[in-house]
């Protein structure tokens, strides 16, 4: 019977823990879906709005963050659309002061692509934000 070198059992060794190591991208399996963003901002006036997308227990969570850089109060309607087939939620209607920052959230199917939509009071100027997706679940 041939004897096996403690070199070649420390390389095997070696190979099969850096085998096992590997991410499904590095070893060449599909990942399990495309890389998307999570996260988007963006402005409408003197206001920043910004819309970040979580998974969370069974759903994905859409925290939107409309900061208010304005010298007045502004009033604004949010809603999403899941771009991915699913529904469209109702419209929220929000009113950040001037200088204040409001965050609110919504909650949609997992592995679902959603765009934000914020609009001023009266619907005439608009912002859509995405299409985002959630994140493995980590905290907000």
């Amino acid at each position: 019977m041939t004897e096996i070198s403690r070199r070649t059992v420390f390389v095997g060794a070696a190979a099969s823990t850096l085998a096992l190591g590997l991410s499904t991208s590095a070893s060449g399996a599909e990942p399990v879906r495309a890389a998307q963003p999570s996260s988007e901002c963006k402005e409408l006036g003197s206001t920043q709005v910004c819309v970040h997308a979580r998974e969370v227990q069974d759903v994905t969570g859409l925290q939107y963050v409309i900061t208010n850089n304005g010298s007045q109060t502004m009033t604004y309607r949010v809603w999403y659309v899941d771009v991915t087939g699913g529904p469209e939620s109702g419209k929220v209607t929000v009113t950040v002061e001037a200088g204040e920052t409001f965050v609110g959230y919504f909650y949609g199917t997992l592995q679902h692509y959603f765009t934000l939509h914020m609009c001023d009071e009266t619907e005439t100027e608009c912002v859509v934000l995405g299409p985002v997706v959630g994140e493995l679940p980590i905290g907000w």
